[in-house]
């Protein structure tokens, strides 16, 4: 529908099979009599949702940067990562770009903020559109002070599902990966103010950290992020927002 996007369009019998054999899975567990597994992912929650994936920045807008790592191409190939393991697990993904782009066109002739508040307006009014069922925003993080490092994830403080899809990929990030002590916070941003559907914006480390930036620029924690992102979706699909969630970050 949009030409920024690709959609992953998984077929009917593909969702079936994804949930018939977590299933499958999960009932020989119990029987076998095994313990519960920290690490279980529940994938099968994930089929048929509308996910929409926003790597941060593009095109003329490079986002942060330290030396060599740009914050657009970190952003993209985090989101290639989450995009595919989105996919598999039978959720239908929209990326809204899938290379170093913005969303705005050749055709726009203002300053580059404007520019910057034309792309956003855009994304956020394409995920409206589609009537998606989350928004996930993929960033970096930056300060002056190279100190500072550790994912944080931020949502709409008025959005329940948002909070609580924030506070679990916070705690999988912080479980998966063990270098941050950061938690999930409520944040005014564009995104999370114009988006009709849940969304959350997750800034992946800081790139003004030296060795967190290295890391950041990894394929392999690459991987390791767009999974600890990955599990924590997954995991907001079965948990309720109960008192626990309620009073988080202060349990």
């Amino acid at each position: 529908m949009f030409k920024s996007g690709v959609y992953y369009l998984p077929m009917r019998i593909y969702r079936t099979a994804v949930i018939s054999t977590f299933s499958l899975l999960l009932i020989l567990s119990i029987w076998l009599g095994l313990p519960p597994e920290e690490d279980y992912i529940p994938a099968y929650a994930l089929a048929s949702k509308v996910i929409v994936i926003d790597p941060g920045h593009g095109g003329c807008d490079p986002g942060a940067a330290r030396g060599n790592y740009v914050e657009k191409d970190i952003t993209l190939a985090i989101s290639q990562h989450l995009a595919q393991k989105l996919s598999e697990a039978g959720a239908m993904v929209v990326m809204l770009r899938t290379a170093d782009h913005d969303l705005v066109g050749d055709g726009f002739s203002g300053t580059l903020a404007a520019r910057k508040r034309e792309d956003l307006r855009l994304r956020v009014e394409k995920a409206n559109e589609l009537k998606a069922d989350l928004y996930v925003s993929i960033h970096t993080n930056a300060d002056p002070s190279p100190r500072w490092h550790g994912a944080q994830v931020f949502y709409n403080r008025s959005s329940q599902i948002g909070k609580l899809t924030a506070v679990m990929i916070q705690e999988e990030i912080t479980k998966q990966l063990g270098n941050t002590k950061r938690k999930a916070l409520p944040g005014d941003y564009y995104i999370l103010r114009n988006t009709t559907m849940p969304a959350v914006i997750v800034e992946v480390g800081f790139i003004s950290h030296p060795q967190e930036a290295s890391l950041l620029a990894d394929s392999d924690y690459q991987a390791r992020m767009a999974q600890a992102i990955f599990a924590g979706i997954a995991q907001a699909q079965v948990r309720s927002y109960d008192s626990e969630i309620e009073l988080y970050p202060d349990r």
